[in-house]
């Protein structure tokens, strides 16, 4: 009887950690599905193949992440092996959401010249010590300073992979001595700056008016979202694990294949809910020309048009505009270019000394100013005091003198007339 009690006990827990697997299966064949299907819808109409390599960039995010995730519930020793891809993926998205940007205010150039305009921007609390940026090298900061997320977390993950495999990485260890503590510190402190100057590039590019016509709000709340669920709720569950709060272990390490793989059963379940949400955040057809007809081997594809009436047969005119999209196989190799990618490296590593410069420069010049302040409003404190000391105000002058100077005494009684006081 108590083997019996026992085996239907563990084909209960086996039961639910199936369950788990089954519905993070579902969730991750939806989100793959979806993901593939935007995909293919950009690469059918892949008329701006800058602009578009960026967004389909951001888009295989989704089911990179899925796949990951499932991968990591499926086989829980190995779940840090899973993770090293996806972490290093969740900084090269971030970068792109960048180049973007930057791409749909006009390029590099237009980008220069548009924050070069702009008066100088404040930094936000609690960082309002550091003084005000320098517009010149407004763009080169946020692009340095988003770009060194897409260096850092690759190396911290390689970094927590070794320790991994010497056995020195506990997810649930928070004491000072632990790698995972000082790994986190590193992953927080870079994600925190490139998301700050994410915000910060987002916040002053507003007036830009061809950025605004992309819509770019939707698609940085797109992008924003994935990473913080993804990266904060892992550190969330891994502190409530070292606290106490979720009473069994999470570490990799753990017995406990439900907990240990809850951050990634969650993951899976968000992926199929951002693939929905990409579909209409990057759609292929805000890429095609409004007053243009999209042919692609000799067939039309913007159909929009036609319904407009700017064109009476499906096959290209000369007296109709057109743009021809790229082919299919080309777009497809195109998509997985990355020379821009190492050609911003070099350019930030030209740029990094002079935007560090005008960094510590802007900072000096803070400091500087507020040892001014300081001693401004210890000479005026000094001014008041003397002039309190001198002169009371808000009282008649009469008053003002019988305070500030006693009457003199009456002289005493002279002898001759001393009948006087009588």
């Amino acid at each position: 009887f108590l083997v019996r009690h026992q085996e239907s006990l563990v084909v209960m827990e086996l039961g639910a950690y199936d369950l788990a697997v089954l519905i993070a299966l579902g969730a991750t064949t939806v989100a793959v599905a979806l993901s593939v299907h935007l995909v293919n819808s950009h690469l059918r109409c892949y008329v701006r193949p800058q602009r578009q390599r960026y967004v389909l960039r951001i888009v295989w995010m989704v089911p990179i992440y899925a796949l990951d995730s499932l991968l990591s519930l499926c086989f829980i020793n190995l779940a840090l092996w899973f993770e090293v891809p996806r972490d290093c993926y969740e900084s090269y998205v971030i970068y792109n959401l960048v180049a973007l940007m930057i791409d749909c205010m006009g390029g590099e150039e237009a980008a220069r010249a548009f924050f070069a305009s702009q008066p100088p921007q404040k930094h936000w609390w609690p960082f309002g010590c550091l003084g005000v940026h320098d517009m010149s090298v407004f763009l080169e900061t946020c692009r340095l300073c988003t770009l060194q997320y897409s260096v850092v977390r690759p190396v911290t993950a390689l970094l927590s992979l070794g320790f991994y495999s010497w056995g020195m990485y506990d997810d649930s260890d928070l004491s000072y001595t632990s790698s995972y503590l000082w790994i986190m510190i590193v992953n927080n402190s870079s994600v925190t700056l490139a998301l700050y100057y994410l915000i910060y590039f987002y916040h002053a590019a507003l007036p830009c008016e061809p950025l605004q016509r992309a819509k770019p709000l939707l698609k940085f709340l797109a992008v924003k979202a994935v990473v913080f669920f993804c990266f904060w709720q892992y550190t969330l569950i891994s502190l409530l694990g070292a606290f106490g709060v979720i009473d069994r272990g999470l570490a990799h390490r753990s017995e406990d294949a439900t907990r240990t793989g809850l951050n990634d059963f969650i993951v899976c379940l968000e992926m199929a809910l951002f693939a929905m949400v990409h579909e209409f955040v990057f759609p292929a057809s805000e890429h095609l020309p409004a007053d243009k007809l999209v042919v692609k081997d000799d067939v039309v594809t913007n159909l929009a048009v036609f319904r407009r009436g700017l064109a009476a047969s499906s096959s290209p005119s000369t007296a109709v505009p057109h743009v021809r999209a790229m082919p299919y196989n080309q777009a497809v190799r195109d998509m997985f270019f990355v020379g821009d990618v190492r050609a911003d490296l070099a350019r930030v590593c030209r740029e990094g000394p002079r935007v560090c410069y005008y960094g510590f420069a802007a900072v000096n010049d803070a400091r500087k100013q507020r040892a001014r302040d300081r001693r401004r409003r210890a000479d005026d404190a000094d001014d008041d005091v003397v002039e309190s000391t001198t002169e009371l105000p808000n009282l008649p002058r009469d008053l003002a003198d019988a305070d500030a100077a006693p009457a003199p005494a009456a002289p005493p009684p002279q002898p001759d007339d001393w009948w006087n006081h009588l």
